[in-house]
């Protein structure tokens, strides 16, 4: 694994660890105020969504290159692994479309939004920022799918060994 993949590894984590971890804090928080103080804020749950919907995207594609997401294996006990194999390389090239189309369209969300200069209710900071998040995580993750699926095409697992199809 190159020095780029393991910084990019690492990133995400970090990313996806902080913003929950925040997103804790800040419910944390709220809860305290309008429970003990009395008190409600008003930005608390408009940022901890915002945290939520960050680390989601932007972890999806940590859990792509760990081969984390779901997958229906149906395919793979009814006709055996090697058939199974050729199902999963296929489900895994309609993955990366799927990120291709969603990364473009998010890009086109992400401008529009800039251009009506949206602005988020309580917290008053441009509602682009938090759209950005939606190209990023598929961005990312068309990545991630592209190595995992050369791996797979080149009868690897995911730390790079090789995997006998039988």
């Amino acid at each position: 694994m190159t020095k780029f993949w393991q910084w990019l590894n690492k990133f995400e984590e970090i990313i996806s660890s902080c913003a929950l971890a925040a997103m804790v804090i800040i419910i944390i928080l709220q809860v305290f105020q309008r429970y003990i103080l009395q008190h409600s804020l008003d930005w608390p749950e408009e940022l901890a969504r915002y945290l939520f919907i960050f680390a989601v995207y932007v972890g999806s594609s940590f859990a792509a290159s760990e081969r984390r997401h779901l997958e229906v294996t149906i395919v793979r006990t009814v006709f055996g692994v090697k058939i199974g194999h050729y199902f999963t390389i296929l489900a895994y090239l309609i993955t990366v479309v799927f990120c291709c189309i969603m990364f473009f369209w998010g890009m086109m969300m992400v401008q529009f939004v800039a251009d009506s200069n949206q602005v988020a209710p309580a917290l008053q900071f441009p509602m682009w920022i938090a759209y950005s998040c939606i190209p990023l995580g598929f961005f990312l993750m068309a990545l991630r799918t592209i190595i995992v699926l050369k791996n797979i095409v080149l009868g690897k697992d995911t730390a790079g060994n090789e995997v006998v199809i039988v």
